[in-house]
């Protein structure tokens, strides 16, 4: 038997290779509050404040179930709790609740909450709360994202549907416990429970579900139980968040905790003079690090969950052809671009599977190695010729727009590289230079854009795959970029999640993997390392590539 029928989750730690099994833009410079000074400047000192870089203004959904970008999840993973928690090896520790157990059949789990636990306005937290958080990801007016974490819940799906009035599967037994039935087993269960936070239900039940999206003022006052309470958002400048006296694990021992949204191209002096605690480093230039290891700055770097990608909108016509995606694969120098870019942090992927986890497939992947004469027999095979150095098929130039958002540097500089890659095969290419949240409003629904260049992070169960590939999701969900529709796609994913053997999980996302490098929806571009550069007094600061904030009530600055 996989699992014992009770379990303590403060006792994973011996386990956490059993429990994986079953889980699966530059910017303005920020003005940020009078009291948030240098840590490292005696004069104007303040050890209890944080001040973390990102290279982006949130968009402002302030919802664990609605955000959608990096810098709204940073946010929301401080502000919020999941009902279990990710620790820096990631491995699972209490979060919400104290314990679960598992049914017998492994369809069920049952999780038994913390006592006593109160909202940031007061109010206590039940499993009503939960319940309504889950309900809500089913809810068919809901706008998020999130539902197929739930789908395999009995019930969800009629729900979903309009068909039922409640999720059977989802009971409260009573004020602090609460379980899940699925349909069938579900490998990722654990890591969905451990992403998503819980929202209130006696402040978001007032609105209606279809409207949440659009409630700023609710959205830009998040109440969680979190280690952190919200204070004040001011977009391109910062987020500023205070500690929680009475968070479960403990109050945070530092006070304030701001994130300062940073020029790339200023933000390693400021932490050099200590202005930031904290940056995430995109540059890897070898005389930036040797400026901050003089300041004396601390610098960790660790494989990265994240890859960069540039897709391909299959809706419209110049890349309905698998052969001209697979053309333009080929078309750009990846392992030259990575080598310019990021050096030796880092390295070229050829499928959309974690190179942080256990997922990725070890051999069989076409690499795609960079040649214009194979580009250009692929792009001749599929119907275009070329006049004048131009590509045209039917009377139409091979003319496109490439969406680039700001906020990640490397990404913005490998821009010019593929622009001049594809046009030596006759691709012209016209970049469209715009912050996230505009770029990725076009990504909705069928795509009001040509191609993009975008970065996933993904989680610690590759089981999220459907989230972005499932064919039911094409020309409606957001990360479905490219709108691929694929049936033995959706069948090999379905079976990895019904799959509890990791070996045999495995096996399957390898023929994945495969399948999905072959059809090239996506021209897989890098994953750089997760590299943190950090003030030497912070104190107790950890990560990993599944993790941003863990152990955060234990950190320290001093003085």
């Amino acid at each position: 038997m996989l699992y014992k029928k009770k379990k303590i989750l403060s006792g994973l730690s011996s386990i956490a290779l059993s429990l994986l099994l079953f889980t699966g833009c530059g910017s303005t410079s920020a003005e940020i509050p009078s009291d948030a000074g240098s840590a490292s400047n005696e004069s104007q000192s303040d050890s209890s404040v944080l001040r973390y870089a990102v290279a982006s203004s949130p968009k402002g959904l302030f919802s664990p179930l609605l955000s959608n970008t990096t810098y709204d999840n940073n946010v929301n993973n401080l502000v919020y709790s999941p009902l279990i928690l990710l620790d820096e090896n990631n491995e699972y520790k209490p979060g919400l609740a104290e314990k679960y157990e598992f049914s017998d059949d492994n369809l069920t789990i049952t999780f038994h909450l913390r006592k006593g636990i109160k909202w940031h306005d007061g109010e206590p937290f039940t499993a009503d709360d939960v319940l309504f958080t889950f309900t809500s990801m089913a809810d068919p007016n809901y706008t998020g994202s999130r539902f197929n974490e739930i789908s395999k819940i009995v019930g969800a799906q009629d729900y979903h549907d309009g068909k039922a009035d409640s999720i059977s599967g989802i009971k409260v037994i009573d004020e602090n416990t609460i379980s899940f039935t699925y349909t069938e087993v579900f490998a990722p269960s654990l890591s969905n429970f451990s992403q998503r936070g819980i929202i209130p239900k006696h402040i978001w039940s007032k609105v209606n579900i279809a409207d949440w999206e659009n409630s700023s003022e609710l959205l830009n006052k998040p109440i969680g139980t979190g280690p952190y309470k919200f204070v004040e958002f001011k977009p391109d400048q910062y987020v500023e968040l205070e500690r929680n006296e009475d968070y479960f694990g403990g109050a945070p021992k530092i006070e304030k905790f701001i994130f300062k949204v940073t020029n790339t191209e200023t933000e390693l002096s400021e932490l050099a003079k200590g202005d930031l605690d904290i940056v995430t480093l995109t540059s890897t230039k070898e005389e930036d690090f040797k400026m901050l290891k003089d300041a004396g700055i601390k610098i960790e770097e660790k494989p990265s969950a994240n890859y960069q990608f540039l897709t391909m909108n299959s809706n419209k016509e110049f890349f309905k052809d698998k052969r001209v995606r697979q053309a333009i694969t080929y078309a750009i120098n990846r392992e030259g671009m990575a080598k310019s870019l990021i050096g030796e942090h880092g390295q070229v992927v050829n499928a959309p599977i974690s190179l942080a986890g256990w997922a990725y497939p070890e051999s069989g992947l076409n690499t795609y190695d960079y040649s214009v004469d194979k580009a250009k027999s692929l792009l001749n095979e599929a119907g275009w010729t070329e006049k004048d150095g131009v590509l045209q098929k039917d009377g139409v130039k091979f003319e496109v727009d490439m969406l680039v958002p700001t906020g990640n540097k490397v990404r913005e500089q490998s821009a010019p590289i593929i622009q001049q890659n594809l046009k030596d095969v006759g691709i012209t290419v016209n970049i469209s230079t715009m912050d996230i949240a505009s770029a990725m409003a076009k990504t909705h629904g069928e795509g009001d854009y040509d191609m993009g260049l975008f970065g996933f992070t993904l989680e610690v169960d590759p089981g999220d795959a459907d989230r972005y590939w499932a064919s039911s999701i094409a020309n409606g969900s957001q990360f479905n970029f490219s709108n691929f529709i694929n049936t033995q796609s959706d069948e090999l994913l379905d079976k990895a999640t019904k799959t509890i053997d990791k070996n045999e999980r495995k096996k399957i996302y390898a023929e994945w993997g495969k399948l999905i490098n072959e059809e090239a929806p996506y021209v897989f571009l890098y994953s750089q390392n997760d590299i943190r550069a950090y003030n030497p007094k912070l104190e107790g600061y950890t990560y990993s590539a599944y993790s941003v904030f863990p152990g955060i009530e234990n950190w320290t600055i001093s003085k």
